[in-house]
């Protein structure tokens, strides 16, 4: 069971990580140009998958800006950075493991890894789909990156 929980949460990793991938692709194919919010949204979705990983690692929160905006040369950067991350950690930690932090406002947590995966891959959705409303809104043509396309494409 845990070996297949683990395959399930690598493949969830994989579509979040092709999927910021596609999104990205949009607005560095785009003519126009690319507003600072989607820029900074896009950002903040890599930035929270990095505290994250820290998070599970146990290293020590550094200041991390959510919000900022930043070239789409390191939103890819980041992308693969933390996607790589988030992968070695499932062939290092079990699923269960219990992960002790602190949260961006100073407060005490405590979650199973397994919990904050699922947390990271939902916390993408959720921003990417605000970065394709975004694009949509100042006229970029965008490409859907649900879940189920992406399993009938098979990436």
């Amino acid at each position: 069971m845990k070996s297949s929980m683990k395959t399930l949460f690598q493949d969830l990793l994989t579509y979040t990580h092709q999927s910021n991938q596609t999104m990205i692709a949009i607005m560095e194919k785009s003519d126009i140009e690319i507003p600072d919010k989607c820029l900074a949204t896009a950002h903040h979705i890599l930035v929270a998958q990095k505290i994250w990983n820290n998070r599970i690692e146990g290293v020590s929160e550094i200041h991390l800006e959510l919000w900022k905006p930043v070239s789409i040369q390191k939103l890819i950067k980041y992308n693969h950075e933390e996607f790589q991350r988030s992968i070695s950690l499932i062939d290092k930690f079990d699923l269960s493991f219990t992960v002790h932090y602190v949260n961006t406002q100073g407060h005490k947590f405590s979650n199973s890894f397994q919990e904050i995966l699922f947390h990271v891959v939902n916390h993408s959705t959720y921003h990417r789909g605000q970065v394709i409303v975004q694009l949509k809104e100042a006229g970029i043509e965008v490409e859907s990156t649900d879940y189920i396309l992406s399993k009938r494409k098979k990436f």
